[in-house]
């Protein structure tokens, strides 16, 4: 379709949200996340923060929440892993570069203490050059499932272990002074 330069003045002196109301009206069905993941998971918790009436605004650091998914990138995409098994699990060194070694630091250390909370896993890190030594084992080593799934899953997997993740999230860009505690 053909705008006369008539119409296209009219448009562009329409507010920037109005013309995407009217062109995504005929563009379909748009994408749920809008772009990369950080981006639309600081997106989403916008929303939550908007529509929460006791959202305290000038406590709000979405920065620091930024910040914590640069490490979280750093070390899941960024750090070198040698995994070994020990009885009970794995033992694996976690490694990288000066910004990522504090990451790792950071996020491990962190992770390991709320995974071994866990009543299923035992978990320690000891810092090492540009690094961790992060060991994770089961509690009750004859439980050979659960060894095998330590095992399996491996330095990843194992990060993702817990259902705090998404409440350290919200913690964090609500500013919260325990949201630090992994």
């Amino acid at each position: 379709m053909r705008l006369s330069a008539l119409a296209l003045i009219a448009f562009a002196a329409v507010p920037l949200h109005a013309q995407m109301t009217m062109t995504m009206d005929h563009d379909g069905p748009l994408p749920k996340q809008p772009a990369q993941s950080a981006y639309a998971a600081i997106g989403e918790i916008v929303r939550i923060l908007k529509a929460d009436s006791t959202t305290d605004w000038s406590k709000v650091n979405l920065e620091a929440l930024r910040q914590h998914f640069i490490d979280m990138d750093a070390v899941t995409m960024r750090s070198s892993v040698s995994q070994q098994p020990v009885p009970g699990g794995i033992t694996m060194m976690v490694t990288g570069d000066a910004k990522v070694a504090a990451a790792i630091k950071r996020m491990v250390t962190s992770h390991a203490g709320m995974l071994d909370m866990d009543p299923q896993y035992h978990a320690t890190v000891v810092p090492v050059a540009n690094g961790v030594r992060f060991t994770v084992t089961a509690r009750d080593s004859s439980d050979v499932k659960l060894v095998a799934m330590i095992r399996g899953e491996g330095f990843a997997g194992l990060l993702t272990e817990g259902d705090h993740h998404a409440r350290h999230h919200m913690a964090l860009a609500r500013g919260d002074a325990m949201a630090h505690m992994h």
